[in-house]
């Protein structure tokens, strides 16, 4: 059993917030109908690397779904989501706002004929307010979104998250607001429209810095590998190598001082307690960085251990060589029709009764439309190939 099991999502969206969405309600045993223009999921292309034709970009966040290509420009395409809609639970879709009324797919018009559907729109800034038209890409929303200003080294110029965090952090907004819609469906028997954006996901996302500036007023600025709120708590160079202390309470300060062999450290008024650390963190980090030159990031974490956290920074090499990524189960192998046997990030979502599954490998642009559409829509061979015929439809063998 899967929890999701008997849901079936229409995926009509693209990139990443979107399909990053549709793939963990997949991996929950949901049934996701990704859905392509006759263009394919634009990144598709965006590579190198490539395995089998496919960039790695599109294969990392499109597992357990099959895909179907449509022409929304034809009625015929119409048509067809139309009746695809009207047989599913879910429909997320993240084209600009109005676009889709265009078509008679909006949530208006679908909720009329399929009461039951939970409709979730994912869009740069969402659907209301003067923004709403505006495109939004993942770097815009993090510079217009306030992180930029707080990543990077004090001096340096603002930088982006090194992962496309406003984009999945969206698409995690729209699987927990899905699952609440399906859930107040059990108890109303109606869907909901969802209105995600990937702006509100990033203000949300900024959490204690927002925090922060709301109750002192105060604009944060650039702490680099550092905390704005806790002293040390950041990176240190070793005589070899780097490493990360996280120094969250008086308790475990004591404990580094131990280690270091600075126990005086502990017992300085302008070290005691977090908040003067705080207040004093230029004065303690002229005393510690010189201190952790004096040994190789492996010695120092070897004489720390566990007593308070710290850890090297490792690389994705060495991050997937790690046995706990092994015993975690978060590098899986699939089977895929032309690259063979496909490495993938797995699922986080670890439960004990209704764990995650990888039933489907990334499919190839419309490998899986005349199976759908047949089985689904009961369509026949001839009408598919008409379909194919006039551009409305098209599939691929895989």
């Amino acid at each position: 059993m899967q929890p999701l099991q008997n849901i079936r999502v229409l995926d009509l969206s693209r990139v990443l917030a979107g399909p990053y969405c549709t793939m963990v309600l997949g991996d929950l045993g949901a049934e996701v109908i990704k859905v392509e223009p006759p263009e394919g999921d634009e990144t598709r292309g965006w590579g190198p690397p490539f395995a089998g034709g496919e960039s790695a970009y599109y294969l990392c966040v499109n597992r357990n779904k099959r895909g179907v290509v449509v022409n929304l420009k034809t009625d015929e395409g119409k048509n067809i989501l139309r009746e695809l809609a009207l047989r599913s639970d879910v429909l997320v879709e993240n084209f600009r706002p109005g676009t889709l009324k265009k078509f008679g797919l909006d949530f208006e018009a679908l909720h009329k004929a399929n009461p039951g559907l939970v409709y979730c729109s994912i869009s740069g800034f969402g659907q209301t307010g003067p923004l709403k038209d505006m495109p939004g890409y993942d770097f815009m929303i993090q510079a217009m979104g306030g992180i930029m200003s707080v990543t990077g080294e004090p001096e340096g110029e603002p930088m982006k998250v090194g992962v496309a965090v406003a984009d999945l952090f969206a698409g995690q907004n729209a699987v927990i607001s899905i699952l609440a819609a399906l859930q107040a469906r059990t108890m109303t028997g109606a869907g909901q429209w969802i209105d995600i954006s990937l702006f509100d996901s990033q203000l949300g996302w900024l959490a204690n810095v927002a925090g922060n500036f709301l109750v002192s007023g105060k604009k944060p600025g650039r702490y680099g590998n550092a905390h704005a709120n806790i002293v040390p708590y950041q990176s240190f160079q070793a005589k070899a190598g780097w490493l990360v202390v996280a120094v969250g309470n008086d308790k475990q300060f004591a404990s580094l001082c131990a280690v270091i062999k600075k126990t005086e450290l502990a017992a300085d008024a302008r070290f005691m307690t977090n908040q003067a650390r705080v207040e004093n963190r230029e004065a303690l980090l002229s005393i510690l960085k010189p201190v952790f030159m004096r040994k190789t990031a492996d010695e120092w974490l070897a004489s720390i251990g566990d007593q308070f956290p710290c850890g090297p920074i490792n690389d994705l090499g060495q991050v997937f060589s790690m046995p706990q990524v092994r015993e975690r189960e978060m590098l899986v192998r699939m089977e895929h029709p032309t690259i063979g046997s496909l490495p993938l990030v797995g699922s986080p979502l670890k439960m004990g009764g209704t764990p995650a599954s990888y039933r489907l490998p990334p499919p190839l642009m419309g490998q899986h439309t005349h199976e759908v559409l047949k089985d689904l829509l009961g369509y026949s061979d001839d009408v598919l190939d008409e379909l194919s015929g006039n551009g409305s439809i098209r599939w691929s063998k895989g």
